[in-house]
């Protein structure tokens, strides 16, 4: 089941893409161009505010934000 954040993460994605309908949990988000470099940013700030946490923009990995699995894997997994 995917957290409430991931889910914030995903209304984001799909607010700024009003043709699409669903963002599959596996599905490149870079590649499929629904996250572009102007919009990156403001995808790092949606996550902090739905995560809580601050990230670091000096230790951004782009393998944790190319899918919905990896962003939750990375910053909203239960420890």
């Amino acid at each position: 089941m995917a957290s409430a954040g991931i889910e914030d993460v995903r209304a984001w994605i799909l607010g700024r893409h009003p043709d699409r309908t669903s963002v599959s949990d596996d599905e490149n988000l870079i590649e499929n161009r629904l996250v572009d470099s102007l919009s990156f940013v403001e995808l790092v700030y949606t996550i902090e505010g739905a995560s809580g946490a601050e990230i670091d923009f000096d230790a951004i990995d782009i393998q944790d934000f190319q899918t919905l699995s990896a962003i939750e894997k990375a910053f909203f997994a239960t420890v």
